[in-house]
């Protein structure tokens, strides 16, 4: 998980040092496009069962949100602080659980809702809708969370219907499908520098998530939750390093609102999952 966060900061750099010249959709389009082709030995291996998908539409409304998630959030690192886009981001846990609540019917219990209500307080301390400090870049990086969660809600409508190399393969076909004529629309040629690094965002990327995903199952979901403050600690500490960037005492208020109210979700759900010894017999 530490290495996924440490991939996942070094994108943001590389998306801003190329962002003056190359635009965001075309970002997401060869990071997709490549991503395809290093995943392709994958997906053959699946041919068949990729060939029938159960849900396709579960599919297609994943890749909608994907391609709102990516571009908003590829968006809020180049527009806004790094600790600012990060800490906004972790919101989409917490957005999850009360649409999970709201449309899933999951329960949720008081505990839960009341992280929520906490993790809402530090958005609105962090974005700051009210008054003359309202940031508009950082409605970006909340529509971006808000994206994400409803995102998380679909998988978890789908989970049992397909496997999951056939949602990575048409959530990605419509990914594709949605960004590629915008990003040739507004294509730049990239320099032989600015490929290079379009080829590195797209390799990372993918490495990445692979790590990610297997430390998913490899490890306790309440243990991995905590390890988002250094994700928080390393985009912060890039923005300040290489940008100049400090974090204001709003950002850091709302950031240690935001990521206790996550962390505590998270395990919390990850308490919920864990299955119950059963009693024991009687004799």
């Amino acid at each position: 998980m530490i290495a996924a966060f440490v991939i996942f900061s070094a994108m943001a750099i590389l998306a801003r040092e190329i962002s003056d010249d190359i635009p965001v959709i075309q970002m997401v389009l060869v990071r997709q496009a490549l991503s395809m082709v290093f995943l392709a030995p994958l997906f053959w291996r699946q041919r068949q069962a990729i060939a029938r998908p159960r849900r396709l539409g579960l599919h297609a409304l994943r890749g909608i949100t994907m391609v709102g998630g990516m571009v908003c959030g590829l968006s809020s690192v180049i527009l806004i602080p790094l600790a600012d886009a990060t800490a906004i981001q972790m919101a989409e846990v917490i957005l999850a659980t009360a649409l999970a609540a709201l449309i899933l019917r999951e329960p949720v219990g008081w505990r839960r809702w009341t992280a929520t209500a906490v993790g809402f307080v530090g958005v609105a301390i962090m974005v700051r809708p009210f008054g003359a400090g309202v940031d508009p870049y950082a409605w970006v990086a909340l529509l971006g969370a808000a994206f994400g969660a409803v995102n998380m809600v679909i998988l978890r409508v789908g989970a049992d219907t397909d496997r999951i190399e056939t949602v990575l393969f048409w959530q990605n076909m419509v990914v594709l499908v949605i960004v590629t004529p915008v990003a040739l629309w507004v294509w730049e040629t990239p320099t032989l520098v600015q490929a290079a690094i379009l080829l590195v965002m797209a390799m990372i990327f993918t490495a990445g998530m692979w790590l990610m995903t297997v430390a998913l199952r490899l490890g306790e979901t309440s243990a991995l939750a905590p390890l988002h403050y250094l994700r928080l600690l390393m985009m912060a500490m890039a923005g300040w390093f290489i940008y100049a960037e400090v974090p204001s005492l709003s950002t850091v208020i709302g950031a240690v609102l935001v990521l206790g109210a996550a962390t505590y979700t998270i395990s919390r759900n990850a308490r919920k999952q864990v299955p119950q010894p059963p009693a024991p017999t009687v004799a």
